[in-house]
């Protein structure tokens, strides 16, 4: 009798199961599928918030680009349906849980090729991140389940500066910046302070250009002609009468109208 209810029940359960897989249309994800996956496409109902659907888009887009086409692999799409969005029991009362539906249907068919549903919990409980934790949870699963490859993750770079200052140079100096104003002082009314008169800059008028000096007066130096070479002196006796005299010939002046001393040897020398 045991061992025919046994029989009855292990008939149910294999029926049962062969029902799933015609309902489905494709084989359940049990193990790790290998698919030449092109796109994903993530939904739920108004209950589940959109930064964590839009978070579960942008980690499985990128798992997709991250990942090399396996050779003769089928081309399919994914489409991922989050059901349902609470929290767990027991010792995970306090973490954010997810049911979610992935199908994986073909390209060129149309029809779903694999379908599998999943259940995950969140790491933390933390409200800033739970969202973004469950959201890669959930990405996690689909990314094993598909043998996508996990992105690398970019670290970011200080922007590179070039300095001209060396290293034997001070520090510059950066000015402090003014503390917040108090909130006593903000409460006390402000007192109008008087203006300050406004000071116009006169634009400084330009210099004038320096002036040359006057050179001194010179005086010419009167021309000197030069002295006419000397001449070998004529006695008197040659002169004749009516001769010139030329430059440099040796005469003598006649003082006395009655003779001449140096034509007459009778003249006195005194008158």
């Amino acid at each position: 009798m045991f061992a025919q209810s046994l029989r009855i029940a292990f008939a149910l359960s294999l029926t049962m199961l062969l029902g799933s897989c015609t309902l489905f249309q494709g084989r359940s994800i049990d193990r790790p599928l290998v698919y030449f996956v092109r796109n994903v496409t993530v939904m739920a109902d108004a209950r589940v918030p959109l930064e964590l659907l839009e978070s579960v888009d942008r980690r499985v887009s990128s798992a997709i680009a991250a990942t090399r086409a396996p050779q003769g692999a089928e081309r399919v799409v994914l489409l991922v349906k989050i059901d349902r969005l609470g929290f767990g029991e027991g010792a995970r009362r306090r973490l954010a849980q997810a049911d979610f539906t992935v199908t994986a249907v073909s390209v060129e068919t149309g029809e779903p090729v694999a379908k599998g549903s999943f259940r995950v919990n969140s790491p933390t409980d933390d409200p800033r991140w739970a969202r973004h934790a469950l959201a890669e949870e959930i990405a996690a699963r689909i990314r094993f389940a598909f043998s996508l490859t996990t992105p690398r993750i970019r670290k970011s770079l200080p922007p590179r500066t070039v300095s001209t200052r060396l290293a034997s140079d001070p520090p510059p100096v950066t000015a402090q910046a003014s503390s917040a104003p108090d909130a006593h002082a903000a409460a006390t009314p402000s007192v109008p302070q008087p203006q300050k008169p406004v000071v116009v800059a006169v634009p400084p008028t330009p210099a004038p250009p320096p002036q040359e000096m006057a050179a001194p007066p010179v005086a010419e130096a009167p021309t000197v002609s030069p002295a006419a070479p000397p001449q070998p002196a004529r006695r008197a006796a040659d002169v004749g009468k009516g001769t010139p005299v030329e430059q440099g010939a040796v005469g003598t002046i006649r003082l006395r109208p009655d003779c001449d001393p140096a034509v007459t040897p009778t003249c006195p020398a005194t008158p």
